[in-house]
């Protein structure tokens, strides 16, 4: 399977791989615990691209942080950004600090303007646990 890396993993930034499946897409993460995979509508996604670029994320504090009209919202929750979306703000995802970093860092730099199609047998059986459906 193809995936867009977010950049090179380091002690700071961990391994952060992003691919597209259907409408959604796909952040997958390696922690202590094993891989974690994040899953995010693509229109959500795409919102919050547009956010980082624009710099409307740069200072994640513990109040919430609008990053659309619609109602994307985000706080740094320890040290958890929480990304809230959906109405009135049924989901969210949870995402550790240094793998936000290294995706916002890989968004601001166009690394992951064009997303690879994830291929279904890759995906597994690699959890979901952040995402409230």
């Amino acid at each position: 399977m193809l995936w867009q890396a977010a950049g090179p993993a380091t002690s700071e930034a961990p391994t952060v791989r992003v691919a597209r499946s259907g409408a959604e897409v796909v952040i997958r993460y390696r922690t202590t615990s094993g891989q974690v995979d994040v899953r995010l509508p693509l229109v959500v996604w795409m919102g919050l691209t547009k956010a980082v670029r624009s710099g409307r994320l740069d200072r994640l504090g513990m109040g919430w942080s609008s990053w659309t009209p619609s109602g994307g919202r985000t706080p740094l929750d320890g040290d958890q950004v929480v990304l809230g979306f959906g109405y009135p703000h049924r989901r969210e995802a949870r995402l550790p600090a240094p793998v936000w970093r290294a995706l916002a860092a890989a968004v601001r730099a166009g690394t992951l303007d064009l997303l690879p199609a994830a291929d279904q047998r890759d995906l597994g059986d690699a959890g979901n646990p952040d995402v409230d459906r």
